[in-house]
């Protein structure tokens, strides 16, 4: 039997984030992943995007860890040489009701701490991103894109770099306390059976994260860990509009996400997404039919846009606790001494902003292994 310091469950941006930083301590370590490589599922569907802050209540770990994180990705960036810009993103309104909704957006970044929010009135907003349709808008700087796949990357080359070991392939059947520390039973792709044992488990399963903390045997809906899965599709505009937009561009968020948004690639092309349903089965089709919903979405603010300039392009899952009735969820960064599980460490709901949290996640993490 294998045994190790730390296993953790999940190679997507969160759990590899967390191999970096572990590795980095002199952790022994063991990464488990069901797919083939890294970052197969919510990892690489998504915008691409460092958030700045100013969405999440004051005092959340999403408000704290995505400032935090924004300022770690940038460093980091400078340093390794991981593609990323920073062309910063207005979100535009378009009446008196969004105008107020920007306001108190601005107001609550200023609380998160957010760097050189600016509000800006109609002939401002022209004036940075003239082909865009907006009354008013809140300009973040500090927002910008980044080359996932080369981020996730950098954290497996360096994680792998110290005796980090990746078992992708692999999936984690169950886990289970052990007189000391944990045996984690693992399928590999053979269809063999193998067995881990280590100290602490971190759970970054992302969609399986829920049913990784009930195997342990933790009560998963008493403890508020479910995952509703929250489906989001992309369109792909036109290449006719390449370079239109100078930046990122986002109407006033919904209560479950943060709007069909403009979504700008390092080279300048141009998607819209993400939309956010709620699905009980797990696919990444793009229903062709769901073009008029973006289009009527996007020509709000974005009146060069026309119906047959939107393609099917791409989807992603977000792993929501939320329901579609409920209020905001933060993230679940829980160490379960005090459920009967010490050493076990969850980290549930890791949707967005985690990609741009990631960093400070992991010094979380490190924090409570010490």
């Amino acid at each position: 039997m294998e045994k190790v310091d730390v296993i953790i469950i999940g190679a997507g941006v969160i759990g590899l984030a967390a191999a970096e930083k572990l590795s980095a301590a002199g952790k022994e370590i063991i990464v488990v992943e069901r797919h083939d490589g890294f970052g197969r599922e919510a990892s690489s569907r998504n915008s691409e995007v460092i958030h700045a802050g100013m969405y999440y209540p004051e005092g959340s770990l999403k408000a704290k860890f995505c400032v935090k994180g924004n300022r770690q990705l940038y460093e980091l960036c400078g340093k390794r040489g991981i593609p990323y810009k920073k062309p910063g993103k207005i979100i535009v309104g378009q009446n008196d009701e969004e105008t107020h909704k920007i306001n108190d957006l601005y107001e609550q970044g200023m609380k998160n701490g957010v760097s050189n929010l600016q509000l800006l009135e109609r002939e401002a907003v022209l004036e940075r991103e003239p082909n865009i349709t907006g009354a008013t808008g809140l300009l973040s700087p500090e927002t910008g894109i980044i080359d996932t796949h080369s981020l996730m990357k950098y954290f497996e080359q360096s994680a792998e770099s110290r005796g980090t070991i990746f078992a992708y392939s692999c999936e984690v059947v169950r886990v289970r306390k052990a007189t000391e520390g944990y045996i984690t039973d693992v399928r590999d792709a053979d269809g063999e059976m193998m067995q881990v044992r280590s100290d602490i488990v971190i759970n970054a399963a992302g969609l399986a994260a829920d049913r990784i903390a009930a195997s342990v045997g933790i009560d998963v809906e008493a403890a508020g860990y479910g995952i509703h899965p929250c489906k989001g599709e992309y369109f792909s505009v036109s290449n006719r509009h390449r370079r239109k937009l100078n930046g990122l561009v986002y109407p006033v968020p919904t209560a479950i996400h943060l709007g069909i948004h403009v979504v700008l690639d390092l080279e300048g092309c141009l998607k819209l997404g993400p939309s956010a349903f709620y699905v009980d089965t797990i696919d990444y089709d793009v229903e062709p039919s769901h073009r008029q919903e973006f289009f009527k979405s996007a020509r709000t603010y974005l009146p060069f846009i026309e119906y047959q300039d939107l393609a099917p392009d791409m989807a992603g899952i977000r792993a929501k606790l939320q329901r579609p009735e409920d209020d905001f969820r933060d993230f679940v960064i829980a160490e379960e001494s005090d459920k009967g599980f010490p050493g076990l460490i969850n980290l549930i709901g890791m949707e967005s902003p985690a990609l741009t949290a990631c960093m400070a996640i992991a010094d979380e993490v490190a924090a409570i292994i010490g």
